[in-house]
């Protein structure tokens, strides 16, 4: 019975994280790989999302900050978090992106700070949502487990 209530609010809740733009179809995609053999996969792999970025971001932050700014450096960085994003469908994220990508392309530090600062932003309220699935994921493993 409880099993089934869970189950039913993460649905809901993930209706909502889409409803919102929080994240897109390929999120969707990433919930199917959850298996008997492997049921915390998901978890794992918005765990490692998480970390990713993070280290990510903090490089950004860290190479904007050296006197002579390598854009092309923060252009690859700031696609390899649109990328990673764009695997977990994780669609603000993602999307934040563009801004980044465009201040370097153009060598526009103040607009990079900006950019940086919203997907930051961005990034900690998707961080936010997500980990509001992954606990809910976790406690229907847990109520899978002793079923079984």
């Amino acid at each position: 019975m409880a099993l089934s209530i869970v189950k039913e609010l993460l649905r809901e809740y993930v209706q909502s994280l889409f409803n919102e733009g929080i994240v897109n179809d390929q999120f969707s995609q990433i919930q199917t790989l959850k298996s008997k053999e492997q049921p915390d996969c998901v978890v794992r792999l918005i765990n490692m999302y998480f970390i990713d970025v993070e280290t990510i971001l903090s490089k950004l932050r860290s190479y904007s900050e050296l006197p002579d700014v390598d854009y092309s450096r923060l252009a690859v960085l700031a696609r390899e978090i649109q990328e990673k994003s764009s695997r977990i469908g994780a669609e603000h994220v993602r999307r934040a992106c563009n801004n980044l990508i465009q201040a370097c392309d153009r060598m526009h530090k103040q607009n990079f700070i900006l950019a940086l600062d919203w997907i930051k932003n961005e990034f900690c309220h998707t961080r936010n949502k997500l980990e509001s699935f992954v606990q809910t994921e976790r406690k229907i493993i847990r109520l899978e487990s002793k079923s079984d």
